[in-house]
């Protein structure tokens, strides 16, 4: 009864309306920002790593479809801003931006899924209620004068303020682990930067990487509860703000500092915002002295939550807490394995290095390939460079090629392959098991498979090659351990160097 009450209690809306514009605004600026991209990462042309449960997704098939669909997209953006159209804005942006999203996993970003699961709970939210254009519309809603209209249950913000603390608990909870805690791979990053870096003083000392990692782990960890206490709510925002901004300058990551940014209006007192603009605008004259403020702590008739709106805010809370612990379940590092690496708020936490042969049973398709490149699937060098590094990607292009010389009469060909890695700086190893066949094996969502190599979690990290010379000759070394057939040293030096079309080395963050 308690719970049903205050998830029903209504608060002023201006918070949630504020926030509204803002998320529009960058959702705005994320729409321009994806325009480009509608003939590269989204084109019909190339190959495209897909989702386990979601293989079907795939994108239109002309690039002139993709533009208009990202065009419609920010479109949508736009009504969400201004607050026309809200919900049918945010369904269409919703549906679009999870398309885009799905198409492609080899792009995936913490950010872009954290806006899915954003759009989604703003879309269920009154988050219109406050801050409109006075437009009508029979799907949107008209512009209230009545104080009381501006008000929203109290729900829409616990949901998005649980969202929010679930990002940042366990983004920290991911640090919990001995490379973070020993400056990795902050420190490898760090010392490739720019010297004309405004910070690049400071880059290369041992301090400021520990200050960076623990900082970061500590705030992550402590930040989205101590945003729930009005006592320690100031200054748990000066510090994001401050980290945020930080970490914009130091990595390249889009606009997660925006959002993080913006995100910390939902923990305002909901009226602050309405206080803030009548205060302006009674400086400026605009509004007379004296104007009341809506009651929202005054006696009414009590309301409570109907049973679906509490299972569901529950049942949303409680999911999005276990989601991320399915990893404690795992045998191998999520960074390593890639198994658990999604969905679980897992940012910032390796540098991978890897070299990739195919290699084909009987020979015979190898050459055939090579005479005929046309028939394998075509990637983009950021294709190849986070496949590479990713044994599910490396399974979903050895299936494609096997359907690929299927096609051509080409039958039961074994493809394997010597897939060669180091992640944080350890020394080099197998990822992948070269003795499996990799047309027949499966990837499991919930296991790690046993055709890849466990890390060897006992080797120290950060012990990073100097020279692009020393990463040839090291992978070389594994590389030769495990093809015999090829003694040259020289020649397997050249395919490190250089890649062909079943060939591939990369690095990747």
């Amino acid at each position: 009864m308690w719970l049903r009450e205050q998830l029903a209690r209504r608060v002023d809306g201006s918070s949630l309306g504020l926030f509204r514009i803002l998320w529009g605004l960058l959702m705005v600026w994320e729409s321009i920002r994806k325009l480009p991209k509608a003939d590269g990462m989204y084109s019909p042309e190339y190959f495209h790593f897909t989702y386990s449960l979601f293989p079907f997704v795939k994108p239109l098939p002309e690039v002139w479809m993709m533009q208009t669909e990202i065009s419609v997209m920010l479109i949508a953006a736009i009504l969400i801003t201004i607050g026309y159209y809200y919900r049918a804005a945010s369904a269409v942006f919703l549906v679009i931006f999870t398309h885009l999203f799905l198409i492609e996993k080899i792009y995936y970003n913490n950010h872009f899924y954290l806006t899915i699961l954003m759009s989604f709970l703003m879309m269920l939210c009154e988050a219109d209620r406050c801050y409109r254009l006075p437009l009508p519309g029979k799907w949107g809603r008209k512009k209230e004068t009545d104080l009381e209209a501006q008000t929203v249950p109290l729900w829409n913000l616990v949901l998005l303020r649980s969202q929010i603390v679930v990002l940042y608990f366990f983004g920290g909870v991911a640090k919990l682990n001995s490379d973070w805690l020993a400056g990795e791979p902050v420190r490898f990053w760090f010392s490739h930067k720019d010297p004309s870096h405004m910070l690049s003083m400071f880059l290369t000392q041992g301090w400021f990487i520990y200050m960076v990692c623990w900082t970061g782990l500590i705030l992550d960890l402590v930040a989205g509860f101590t945003l729930l206490s009005k006592r320690t709510r100031v200054f748990t925002m000066l510090l994001l703000v401050v980290f945020h901004a930080t970490n914009s300058t130091l990595f390249q990551i889009g606009l997660f500092p925006l959002i993080g940014i913006g995100l910390l209006i939902l923990f305002v007192e909901p009226v602050l915002p309405r206080k803030c603009f009548r205060w302006i605008g009674t400086k400026l004259g605009t509004i007379p002295h004296g104007v009341l403020e809506p009651h929202i702590g005054t006696a009414r008739p009590v309301k409570l939550a109907s049973w679906g709106v509490t299972a569901f805010v529950c049942g949303w809370i409680s999911f999005q807490a276990i989601l991320p612990l399915r990893i404690l379940t795992y045998s191998d590092d999520p960074g390593w394995s890639e198994v658990g690496q999604c969905f679980s708020w897992r940012m910032m936490l390796r540098h991978k290095d890897a070299f990739l042969k195919l290699k084909f049973d009987p020979p015979e398709a190898e050459k055939y390939l090579e005479e005929h490149p046309e028939i394998l699937p075509h990637l983009s060098k950021v294709h190849v460079e986070r496949m590479v590094k990713n044994p599910h990607f490396i399974l979903q292009y050895a299936h494609t090629v096997s359907d690929a010389l299927k096609k051509e009469g080409w039958e039961d060909v074994k493809i394997s392959c010597v897939s060669i890695a180091s992640m944080n700086g350890r020394p080099y190893q197998l990822m992948i098991n070269p003795e499996t066949d990799l047309a027949k094996a499966s990837y499991g969502m919930f296991e790690v498979p046993d055709w890849i190599v466990p890390l060897d979690k006992y080797q120290r990290p950060g012990q990073y090659p100097k020279t692009p010379e020393e990463r040839r000759d090291v992978i070389a070394q594994v590389y030769k351990e495990h093809v015999p057939e090829t003694q040259e040293e020289s020649h397997i030096k050249s395919r490190v160097k250089y890649a062909s079309a079943i060939e591939y080395s990369g690095s990747i963050q």
